[in-house]
């Protein structure tokens, strides 16, 4: 056996060990950090309807219950949340301003409000618009690079990086090294050590909208009804077939929706390196800091609904006399549409997908995720061990082999406050069995890049 066969095996009898006697501590995965926004909007009930439609309170008081993702480490700053206004192309604006007028359009007009119904570019495009203003006006990637050096208004910082030393997992020594140097040397320790910590820290501007579906239902199968009555005979009579059977499936309960923006810190060699500048004896020169902007990148955009309905109607039992949804109901809803988002974006981009740890190799192959990571069975996970590097003098993760995820075992791990679940004890879902997984490795999603 070579050195670096030995070091891996080592590595790996290392993680069995530490999780069965908690004696070897084991190698640190790196996690993202996250911080989230909440995007305000102004909110119309739906003109010439009693439909109802939760105001922006409402849904701040929902977001506000949201649980902080545990798979990511949170990122302090102090932008919580934006005042969007009335975005162009909103679903309620729109219906607010076609309804009772169908009839009217041609089928091009049909067609394109069709379109921004289903598309929602014009949203879209309009929340990103509000979003990029508030960046540059908050210096919002400043703020990132304050909150990991614990930079002061004076220029002084924590020559200890505890933040970054802490979530890096780097020595004793190494930390005595950075503090022993308040110099370029000493902040390229500290910062080489937290590079993925600084390149993986993420914002996500989330904007939620809920509103009692059937109405929605309506305008929608309306519009269809409009595009296909423009049609020849047989494919006008399946349109409307089509248009009816739609409007059956979606008009019952209420509908959550959230719309969510994902952002994460630029951080490359020009930017360290103008970093590194602003470093002047014990303390940053704060003035070239605040003229600079630390960019932000645009990672994406994307949309993700959830009904208050099962598949028995049981949501009828839920909802108050006032004619509106339960409250444990709705909260339960708005916070699994979070989470479906957020899983949403992890299974599209690469560079936001955590990772999640293996807990038990025996009998089955078990890892730390289920229903609430958006899981439905069948996703492939790179299963990653820690590999030490001899040049770099660093355990990294690398990919042995790839596991799937068992269709009938997967861990019912999301928020509940109305479901009935039946507690079994079993903690975390079943993957495909690999000879090579020990407790303590991680797996990473295999991510499908978005269409």
């Amino acid at each position: 056996m070579n050195y670096k066969m030995f070091v891996t095996a080592l590595a790996v009898f290392a993680l069995s060990w530490s999780a069965s006697a908690q004696k070897v501590e084991m190698p640190k995965y790196q996690r993202s950090s996250l911080h989230m926004v909440l995007l305000e909007t102004d909110t119309e009930a739906l003109s010439n309807s009693t439909a109802y439609v939760a105001n922006k309170e409402e849904l701040a008081d929902y977001w506000g219950k949201y649980p902080f993702p545990e798979k990511y480490d949170s990122l302090v700053i102090n932008l919580k949340g934006i005042n969007a206004g009335a975005p162009k192309g909103s679903l309620i604006a729109l219906i607010n301003e076609y309804q009772g007028r169908l009839d009217q359009l041609s089928i091009a007009e049909a067609k394109d409000l069709m379109s921004k119904l289903t598309s929602g570019k014009e949203y879209n495009q309009s929340l990103v618009e509000c979003i990029e203003k508030t960046i540059q006006e908050e210096k919002l990637g400043n703020q990132i690079v304050r909150q990991w050096f614990d930079i002061k208004d004076d220029g002084s910082y924590d020559k200890d990086s505890k933040l970054i030393a802490r979530r890096a997992g780097y020595n004793a020594s190494q930390a005595d090294i950075a503090k022993a140097n308040a110099t370029t040397r000493g902040v390229r320790a500290i910062i080489d050590e937290g590079e993925n910590l600084l390149s993986n820290s993420f914002v996500t501007f989330s904007k939620l909208e809920l509103y009692e579906s059937e109405p929605v239902a309506a305008f929608v199968r309306d519009l269809a009804l409009v595009i296909s009555g423009f049609l020849p005979g047989p494919a006008q009579l399946a349109g409307a077939a089509t248009a009816e059977t739609t409007y059956l499936a979606t008009k019952n309960g209420y509908t959550a929706n959230t719309t969510t923006a994902l952002y994460k810190l630029e951080w490359n060699e020009e930017i360290k390196n103008t970093f590194y500048a602003m470093f002047k004896g014990d303390k940053i020169d704060m003035k070239a800091f605040n003229a600079y902007t630390f960019p932000m990148t645009f990672v994406g955009i994307d949309k993700a609904s959830s009904m208050t309905i099962d598949a028995a109607g049981g949501f009828k039992e839920l909802v108050g006399k006032d004619g509106k949804p339960d409250s444990l109901l709705i909260q339960q809803t708005m916070v699994r549409n979070i989470d479906k988002i957020l899983a949403k974006m992890q299974g599209q981009y690469e560079v936001f997908a955590p990772a999640c740890q293996i807990i038990s190799t025996n009998p089955v192959l078990l890892a730390d995720m289920g229903m609430k990571e958006g899981l439905e069975g069948g996703e492939s996970f790179n299963l990653l061990e820690p590999v030490y590097n001899e040049k770099t003098q660093k355990t990294e993760w690398k990919s042995i082999g790839v596991v799937k995820v068992d269709k009938k075992q997967i861990w019912d791990n999301r928020y509940s406050l109305v479901d009935k679940k039946e507690d079994t004890g079993v903690k975390g879902t079943v993957l495909s069995a690999n000879k090579k997984a020990a407790p303590g490795m991680v797996v990473r999603q295999v991510v499908k890049p978005k269409k």
